[in-house]
């Protein structure tokens, strides 16, 4: 049974193998052992060496990048288990290795194995010669560079690359002192570019900007808005300062900086253009949680109670929306009101408050009875203490209080009504203590 999943050649990986030199050594090790049993092998400083396409190599190992495999290959060569040839990875369209086994000689088995025929190496023709591995530039050498005020010291350093190059190419020259003398020139005008840029690099300032040509440049030629420019400048300061590095142009990297972060701009922007669907885990932002509790009065605890509601409602639509936080608002602002709204008219019976104060709309209706405000406030506090004593429960409490106001108001102008029979109101004096204490005629 096989399954259809597996439809390549696998790569065999030695678990021993793997423990010691690592794992993604051991499986470069065992491509390059498959692919070098297939490919063209030829004898050089007693190893035998292989060529392979660099193609077949990334078709081996298509989980790796060309950058994998020049670690892979430069932490194999740092075990001693790889020899490479003089251009690393990717550098051509082949790839030349060996590993690092010297050829056994055939004299000490029963039989000579099957290898591969040795490297049969040109004659030099007259006045040219390989180069040896002690080879040493001569004083002469030496010299000629000092005239060039390179230090002998350097130039001694670049020796062993210098024979390990060529005896891998195999040519041979007629002066390798004016071959060395050409390479230590090269590698000292490359070393003195380079510190010449270390020392004209510069850290960053905390009052950097970019240059007004840079800001044109990338406003003109890019498009990218000056608003949005002058937004990205304080975090780009802020993160050069905290990695302590130094650079030559910070301009230059300003400006790939820029150029990046206004592409994700851009489709930041796009996305919201094209509106995005609800989904389970949203949460209204904390600006939004914010513009409700805060500036608007809304309990957070509501605003949480609100929004599973809200996801199940959208995600049953199934609708779009370039802005949820706003939709969000919107919604529990109207369902606030509502709460709000069934609270001050709710027909439920219930007691009075302790702070209890009759709303604007019980004033209104007194002013329009010509009723003295300042009575009906002074009525207040023995209204409350009398029906909380008494635990009675009421829908209005409103309501209640302006037919005792009203009742109280008629009481103490004498206002009684002459044409059905009602008898006029009596002074306080007329009336006994016993009636008074009796009375409750102005809790109904």
């Amino acid at each position: 049974m096989k399954s259809s999943l597996i439809p390549e050649k696998p790569i065999l990986v030695y678990p021993g193998l793997a423990a010691t030199l690592g794992l993604e050594e051991s499986v470069l090790l065992s491509v390059l052992t498959d692919l070098a049993s297939q490919a063209q092998t030829a004898q050089s400083n007693g190893f035998e060496w292989a060529t392979i396409n660099a193609d077949r190599l990334r078709a081996a190992v298509p989980f790796w990048q060309d950058q994998d495999l020049v670690r892979v290959c430069n932490s194999l060569h740092g075990k001693g288990v790889l020899l490479v040839g003089s251009a690393r990875f990717g550098e051509h369209g082949e790839f030349r290795f060996a590993f690092n086994e010297r050829l056994a000689s055939q004299h000490h088995t029963g039989h000579s194995p099957t290898r591969s025929q040795p490297q049969v190496q040109p004659r030099p023709q007259p006045g040219l010669q390989h180069i040896g591995p002690q080879w040493q530039p001569d004083h002469h050498t030496l010299a000629q560079l000092a005239q060039h005020n390179i230090p002998e010291n350097f130039a001694r350093q670049q020796v062993p690359e210098f024979i390990t190059y060529w005896r891998e190419r195999g040519e041979a020259q007629r002066s390798w002192g004016a071959k060395f003398l050409q390479h230590v020139i090269r590698q000292w005008r490359q070393y003195e570019a380079q510190l010449h840029r270390q020392q004209k690099a510069n850290e960053m300032l905390a009052s950097w900007r970019p240059s007004d040509e840079t800001i044109e440049t990338l406003e003109t030629n890019l498009g990218i808005k000056r608003e949005f420019l002058e937004g990205i400048i304080a975090e780009f300061v802020v993160f050069w300062r905290e990695r302590g590095e130094a650079a030559e142009n910070w301009d230059s990297k300003f400006i790939a900086h820029a150029t990046r972060e206004w592409r994700r701009f851009c489709e930041r922007q796009n996305q919201q253009d094209q509106g995005s669907l609800m989904h389970d885990n949203w949460r209204p932002s904390p600006d939004a949680m914010e513009m409700l509790t805060v500036h608007s009065g809304v309990r957070s605890e509501f605003c949480e109670d609100a929004i599973p509601e809200f996801v199940f409602y959208w995600k049953d639509v199934g609708d779009a929306h370039k802005n949820w936080n706003a939709k969000f608002v919107q919604h529990v602002r109207l369902q606030w009101k509502k709460f709000q709204s069934a609270l001050e008219h709710s027909t439920d019976p219930k007691p009075i408050p302790v702070d209890w104060q009759p709303s604007e709309d019980v004033y209104d209706v007194l002013r329009l009875a010509n009723i003295d405000l300042r009575f009906a406030h002074g009525l207040i506090p023995e209204f409350v203490i009398y029906w909380r004593d008494s635990n009675q429960l009421h829908t209005s409490w409103n309501t209640r209080f302006l037919q005792h106001a009203k009742r109280e108001w008629a009481r103490q102008h004498g206002q009684a009504s002459a044409t059905n029979g009602t008898p006029q109101q009596r002074s306080t004096r007329d009336i006994s203590l016993e009636e008074e204490l009796s009375d409750r005629s102005w809790a109904y």
